[in-house]
């Protein structure tokens, strides 16, 4: 299974974009500081490329725990559906996982004749196990590696270029690229100039909050 599997495309691609916001937050320090570049730009590197690891691991954490969770109140709904007097527990804990999604469009009778039909369903379903070690590793290890990896793509100019500020730029244009990768990737099954403005809006939403990172002293 990959880390979408787990945790969804969208957050998966979340992971990246809060990769490269937080390197540019970093590397954009470097810019026209005399000062940082002759005494801290190897701290700065290393301080971002650290940043984007933790990150990665935090959440991956945090998408374990809730993970855990999902899989706990899918059980609870599962055992309910089963017992004949616990009907109405299990149309109320549904409702409570399904009424923040698309099925709120239907009006309320409809909707609540399709949850107690899938009451009926689910009776006929056992419970799964509690999240593996395995699986929680997973996520773990795949948010690390997708933020990580960011960083990485971001804070490598400067390890093999010597020009600075050469660097700078080609780290930001790498950025925007990675950036306009996940935008697009996000758009799968549409039509090509679809994928591309999902690619161009995700990179400027990624830029702004950036610069906002930075004005803002993140």
């Amino acid at each position: 299974m990959t880390l979408a599997d787990h945790i969804g495309r969208y957050w998966a691609g979340a992971e990246v974009i809060y990769g490269v916001i937080i390197a540019m937050t970093f590397t954009s320090v470097l810019r026209g500081n005399p000062a940082v570049l002759e005494q801290f730009l190897g701290k700065t590197i290393l301080s971002a490329l650290f940043c984007c690891i933790s990150w990665g691991i935090a959440d991956g954490l945090f998408y374990s725990w809730e993970r855990g969770y999902i899989i706990r109140q899918e059980n609870t709904i599962l055992q309910f559906s089963q017992l004949a007097n616990e009907h109405e527990s299990a149309v109320s804990y549904i409702r409570e996982q399904l009424d923040d999604t698309i099925l709120r469009n239907i009006p309320d009778e409809p909707r609540l004749k399709l949850y107690e039909k899938l009451v009926d369903y689910l009776s006929g379903i056992d419970t799964r196990g509690k999240l593996s070690i395995n699986e929680a590793f997973s996520i773990m290890l795949g948010t690390c590696i997708r933020s990580a990896g960011a960083g990485l793509i971001i804070v490598i100019p400067f390890f093999v270029i010597p020009d600075v500020q050469l660097a700078l730029r080609i780290s930001n244009l790498a950025g925007i690229i990675l950036l306009f990768g996940v935008g697009y990737s996000r758009a799968r099954g549409r039509s090509l100039l679809p994928r591309i403005a999902s690619g161009f809006g995700t990179s400027l939403i990624g830029i702004i909050i950036a610069g906002i990172t930075i004005v803002l002293g993140g």
